[in-house]
């Protein structure tokens, strides 16, 4: 069987792009609904030139229309009839389907870099492996899906899909789009719970005092708590149980429905506090390190990239209202979809940014190693401050309490403070009036 010439193919693919303008269409053609408003509205004969001239350019005229339409028509006839006015009026279809496609690429390159260098450190053992380093890999990959979802809708359902108008598209290929916003809604509440808990078990890896520690595990606690009753609301949203994409039109109504909005809202609320709260918890540990002032205000910006994803969140609120206001979901919901999935890459890259310093300080100590740059006399000064010793509550192992200097260890599982791998550190352990750091 010979293959398929390029023009067999192109002749394919044009056939499969469901195009919504192979049907000419008309006011005049216009629901009976419809008719009513543009009866009430347009001086007769209401299909003449100059009234159809009137409701293409005068605002008024047509905004009055189109209230009356939303009032008196199911939502497939005001599609129907927004359809016809705009291809009478020759009103231009909104296209942003190449921005949408630009930004979520963007995303996506940067999810890959961030979970490529933490994961780096890893396979190179400047750090050891831990709960945080296994919660954001599923997060990295459900954030992907996320955003690949969003190219594909872009780039296959492009003539019908995000970014356009939804009155220029097939009742079909709205249904699908609402699919794919159903399974981006589920991605990004996972991916996001995901990225919370691997920053909070990094916590607990680096932070050893007890009430912080009592404190960071009733907030993983909330965390999971929130996002499993999001998730459950979310599935359960109708009565009886029916995907929400399948009422996107107003139909099947029947049984009771949750107030999606209010669900959004609270999620977004939730999101935003624990957010501020994840931001100022490590910060009230890292303000009484024994550093030297450098040192300490190093460590304190790298988490302190947390005000970016604070940010994100409170822009994407507004997007949100937008889209919770709009009938025109399709091109309306782009700017909270795109800045769901920038939420998501800066979570990622937060979570990951701790991650960095032990290769950064690796990569540095290579480069003066080959005499590029010049040394510092600040790196043989030590990192901590001078300070008189004080009292340091001791353990009891079994019946014996620890008391000798030997059994001090300085708590660097984190691996903030020395960039060494973990059994170089070992044979490398100094000690310094008594205590030995590791």
């Amino acid at each position: 069987m010979r293959g398929l010439t390029l023009w067999q193919i192109l002749i394919i693919a044009i056939s499969l792009c469901e195009p919504v303008y192979a049907k000419e269409y008309r006011v005049q053609d216009a629901p009976e609904c419809a008719m009513k408003c543009l009866d009430k509205f347009l001086e007769r004969p209401i299909f003449s030139d100059a009234s159809i001239e009137r409701l293409c350019n005068v605002t008024t005229v047509s905004d009055n229309v189109l209230v009356c339409v939303r009032g008196g028509c199911s939502v497939k006839d005001l599609l129907e009839y927004m359809r016809e006015e705009r291809v009478s009026c020759n009103r231009a279809d909104i296209d942003n389907d190449h921005n949408i496609r630009a930004i979520n690429f963007f995303i996506l390159g940067a999810i890959l870099v961030s979970i490529s260098i933490r994961l780096s450190t890893k396979f190179h053992r400047f750090t050891k492996w831990g709960v945080d380093d296994y919660l954001i890999i599923p997060a990295a990959i459900l954030a992907a899906i996320q955003t690949i979802i969003m190219i594909l809708i872009a780039i296959l359902v492009t003539w019908s899909g995000l970014g356009h108008d939804i009155w220029t598209i097939s009742e079909e290929t709205t249904t699908r789009f609402f699919i794919y916003l159903l399974v981006v809604e589920f991605t990004y509440v996972l991916s996001l719970c995901l990225i919370k808990l691997s920053i909070l078990f990094f916590f607990l890896r680096i932070f050893p005092d007890p009430t912080f520690i009592t404190i960071i595990r009733w907030t993983i606690a909330l965390t999971i708590l929130s996002t499993t009753i999001i998730l459950v609301l979310a599935a359960l949203q109708s009565a009886p149980t029916e995907p929400s994409q399948e009422g996107w039109d107003g139909f099947p109504n029947s049984g009771p429905r949750l107030d999606i909005q209010a669900l959004i809202l609270s999620h977004a609320g939730i999101n935003v506090a624990l957010d501020i709260w994840m931001f100022v918890l490590p910060l009230t540990q890292l303000y009484n390190l024994g550093l030297k002032a450098r040192k300490k205000i190093g460590i304190m910006l790298i988490f302190g990239v947390g005000i970016f994803l604070i940010a994100v969140s409170c822009i994407r609120i507004p997007h949100m209202l937008d889209f919770n206001r709009t009938l025109n979901a399709t091109s309306d919901s782009q700017g909270i979809i795109i800045w769901s999935n920038i939420e998501i890459g800066v979570g990622i890259f937060v979570a990951c940014m701790p991650h960095t310093q032990p290769l950064l300080h690796a990569a540095k100590t290579k480069i003066k190693w080959l005499n590029i740059l010049p040394s510092s006399s600040s790196s043989t000064q030590g990192i901590f401050v001078d300070r008189s010793l004080v009292p340091i509550k001791m353990t009891v192992t079994g019946t014996t309490a620890g008391t000798a200097p030997e059994d001090l260890v300085l708590y660097d599982r984190g691996g903030l403070l020395s960039a060494d791998r973990p059994e170089n550190v070992k044979k490398a352990s100094h000690r310094l009036n008594g205590v030995e750091t590791v």
